[in-house]
């Protein structure tokens, strides 16, 4: 189906914004001047935010260097641009993981992939996914009143396979897209639990994800709503009802076509009257395959170099998140959990360890939040739980392990060049130069540290799933 216009006026779109924030999220500064008819200052930064809703744009395979915002001379990217000038850009920001199943996991969970038994890209003969037993973003959401949907690739578990593993098990009210990536067969196309195409026109997909988006928050902006829009693309094979339009080839007439709904879904969020106390997040699931650019990083896609993990992440609330803030400390996917969990009022589970640490206090006042460690695991199915390859803390990133086989960008490393590599990201974000022999006791420390977490990952993955591993 196709969009219609919305049919809402500009003044009972302004009356259903000072309505919902003044009678469901409470009278803030900015419901206050609502009501009052007069035009809001900025809201005060730093005091907590009311509860927002929440949608999270997730591309597959988009690099670091693809939207304008982070440097690409190509790709042309004005909605996303603009949400970094309204909102705040990260340029450390890491994925859960270097490629599709495990990154998603850790954005769901707030868990690193393999301590939920989701080490490993899943493909449709796989009888594992993402189990009951972990409590998911839209689980959490859901129980504090929000409407809930799922919107594009799920890439955790195959329904047909085992009807557990479907999005709607999982917290989700509505679902309607595909089970995984557009690269595997048989591709079906859901809406909710039933087929509704195999294969579909995979041209169309971003056009209709953002169509059921559209649809789904106009049928719930009378409430808080969560929506997950989980892109099939820029992943290959590439599609796009754009094609041809970008000097970026297909790749970025993927992107171009991405940003274009971006846009049209903050315009309908203003429509609606809602935008301000909506959170809008915009990042990717890992670094970009065989084309698409990671900036000036080494690595790509499924490598735990830095092109394989670090993304776009750009935050938009108005009501909440000061404009134009470039935030540089480390910060990863496994942080959104807690972040939002926070933002809406709703505890964790307390018996359940989780990875990911709040920087609500960095999105409301731009301050650095010290969120600790950050560690990379590859997706090698052996061991089962994964294998940490490096640890980030502050500007230093000691390296491991590296991942073998035919992802591997062919970097040659002499006998000179042997693990561990010790890097400073800040001065060296290409990881070009060494300086393990330079700080010998910072090398001695971070394995240390790498050897300790994932000892404690491991032991807690065997407690919870036991032998039977991805078969849960």
């Amino acid at each position: 189906m196709s969009v219609p216009p919305p049919e809402v006026t500009p003044a009972a779109a302004a009356a259903a914004s000072a309505t919902r924030r003044t009678v469901l999220k409470g009278s803030g500064a900015a419901g206050l001047a609502a009501v009052a008819g007069v035009t809001a200052a900025a809201p005060a930064r730093g005091a907590q935010p009311a509860p927002p809703n929440v949608v999270i744009v997730y591309c597959d395979d988009l690099g670091y260097g693809d939207p304008g915002c982070y440097g690409s001379p190509l790709v042309r990217t004005p909605a996303i641009d603009g949400m970094a000038r309204r909102g705040m850009r990260f340029t450390d920001f890491y994925a859960g993981a270097p490629t599709c199943t495990p990154s998603r996991a850790a954005l769901l969970t707030g868990c690193y992939a393999p301590r939920v038994n989701l080490a490993t890209v899943l493909f449709p003969d796989h009888t594992g996914g993402l189990s009951t037993r972990e409590t998911t973003l839209a689980t959490y959401l859901r129980g504090a009143g929000y409407a809930t949907a799922h919107i594009g690739k799920w890439h955790l578990g195959n329904p047909a396979v085992d009807p557990r593993l479907h999005p709607l098990e999982h917290g989700f009210d509505r679902y309607f897209g595909l089970p995984y990536s557009n690269d595997m067969t048989p591709l079906p196309l859901y809406d909710d639990r039933e087929i509704v195409a195999q294969p579909p026109d995979q041209a169309s997909l971003t056009r209709r994800y953002a169509e059921e988006t559209i649809a789904f928050v106009r049928a719930h902006a009378d409430r808080p709503f969560f929506v997950y829009l989980a892109m099939t693309q820029p992943h290959e094979p590439l599609a796009s009802e754009f094609a041809g339009r970008s000097a970026a080839g297909p790749h970025g007439d993927s992107v171009e076509e991405i940003d274009h709904y971006v846009g049209v879904l903050l315009d309908e969020l203003d429509a609606l009257g809602v935008r301000d106390d909506t959170c809008v997040i915009f990042t990717s699931d890992n670094g970009p395959w065989y084309v698409g650019s990671a900036g000036d990083l080494y690595g790509r896609k499924a490598e735990t170099y830095e092109g394989g993990q670090r993304v776009p992440f750009v935050v938009e609330w108005p009501a909440a998140v000061p404009a134009g803030v470039t935030y540089r400390r480390p910060t990863s996917l496994v942080d959104v959990l807690p972040t939002l969990l926070e933002a809406a009022g709703v505890e964790p589970d307390p018996d359940r360890p989780i990875d990911g640490r709040s920087i609500l206090r960095a999105l409301t006042t731009g301050r650095p939040v010290d969120r600790g460690d950050i560690f990379y695991y590859d997706d090698r199915p052996t061991p089962s739980v994964g294998n940490c390859n490096a640890v980030r803390r502050g500007d230093w990133k000691l390296h491991v392990g590296r991942v073998p086989g035919p992802y591997f960008t062919g970097r040659a490393f002499s006998a000179t060049e042997e693990l561990p590599q010790l890097f400073h990201l800040a001065r060296d974000p290409g990881e070009c130069y060494d300086l393990s022999r330079h700080h010998p006791e910072l090398v001695a420390t971070l394995r240390a540290r790498i050897e300790e977490f994932d000892a404690a990952l491991r032991a807690d993955h065997a407690e919870r799933y036991g032998p039977r591993q991805r078969e849960e």
